[in-house]
């Protein structure tokens, strides 16, 4: 759910410097056969150009637990002086799998994810992975291929 302030022109103008300076994003981990970016890479990068445009960033997270399972809402805020945009989101927490049995690790697991799409969601930056895109393409067609024939 995106909200914003009445007058939002002193945030659009500070992101679009912002997006101007940082440039392109280039994938910087890997895990379980997906490349992307981590949110301490993102952070690293925009930080100091949203401080020299005077944008700044603000996230929190909650746990809202909907029909006995755990969801994670993270709300995110970009604010130039008295302007702000905010963006919602929310998603069930993450499943245990190999290695991450820890109800407190799926939490900070689901957190991280969700931070991190959000924060490439508010500033623009694409952080897909190619790969992965190109194979769901190929799996695609490869069913198109199968139905027709």
């Amino acid at each position: 759910m995106l909200t914003q302030s009445r007058n939002t022109g002193k945030v659009s103008n500070a992101l679009a410097k912002v997006q101007a300076e940082m440039g392109l994003f280039k994938q910087n981990k890997t895990a379980y056969s997906f490349n992307y970016l981590d949110l301490a890479g993102i952070l690293e990068k925009v930080l100091p150009i949203m401080g020299k445009h005077n944008l700044s960033l603000i996230q929190g997270s909650e746990v809202e637990v909907i029909t006995d399972q755990p969801w994670i809402k993270v709300t995110a805020r970009l604010s130039c002086e008295e302007e702000y945009v905010e963006n919602t989101m929310s998603f069930p927490m993450m499943e245990a799998r190999k290695g991450m049995t820890e109800d407190l690790m799926l939490l900070g697991s689901s957190i991280s994810y969700l931070r991190r799409y959000q924060v490439q969601l508010m500033l623009g930056i694409a952080g897909s992975d190619k790969q992965v895109e190109e194979s769901s393409d190929e799996q695609y067609q490869d069913e198109n291929m199968k139905l027709k024939g």
